[in-house]
């Protein structure tokens, strides 16, 4: 039995998804601290005003989730998805606003098993619109940019089973 910890973690930025994605280091979010996910499902009450019970059938399904990133400046030889390309997701400087094009693949590791060949992965992968971006400055700790984001569409790959 397999467990991971925070450390296992990742989160990839892969453009827009549209079968299992299979993401490089030259993907991945430098320097993130966490990330999160969260999926609802919208009951539909189907109940009659003859029963004594209710009863329900299942609506729509809505995800959001957030991740922490660390704001950091790029060192020399860095590989990855800096923290400013997702701000500028959200962030804009020009008064366009956010557009479809702004939508982002995103994967979610929960972790991964080298070594086997063929690496098992735990990912979560999907389209997403980042809906709000947050630094925090505190004095005696790391600055960091808390963002949130909202699915868009249907799940292109869950968790291996």
């Amino acid at each position: 039995m397999g467990f991971y910890t925070g450390r296992s973690g990742r989160l990839y930025i892969t453009g827009i998804l549209g079968a299992a994605p299979n993401p490089a280091e030259t993907q991945s979010v430098l320097k993130i601290r966490d990330w999160s996910i969260d999926t609802s499902l919208e009951l539909l009450e189907t109940t009659t005003i003859d029963t004594a019970v209710k009863s329900y059938t299942p609506g729509m399904v809505s995800s959001t989730g957030s991740a922490t990133v660390m704001y950091y400046r790029v060192e020399a030889g860095d590989i990855g998805v800096q923290f400013e390309q997702l701000l500028n997701k959200v962030m804009k400087t020009s008064s366009i606003g956010v557009t479809e094009s702004d939508r982002v693949g995103m994967v979610l590791r929960a972790g991964s098993q080298p070594g086997l060949g063929v690496d098992i992965k735990d990912d979560i992968a999907f389209n997403a619109y980042i809906t709000n971006a947050g630094i925090t400055v505190g004095t005696g700790e790391l600055t960091s940019v808390t963002l949130q984001f909202t699915v868009d569409g249907p799940f292109i790959e869950l968790v291996d089973s």
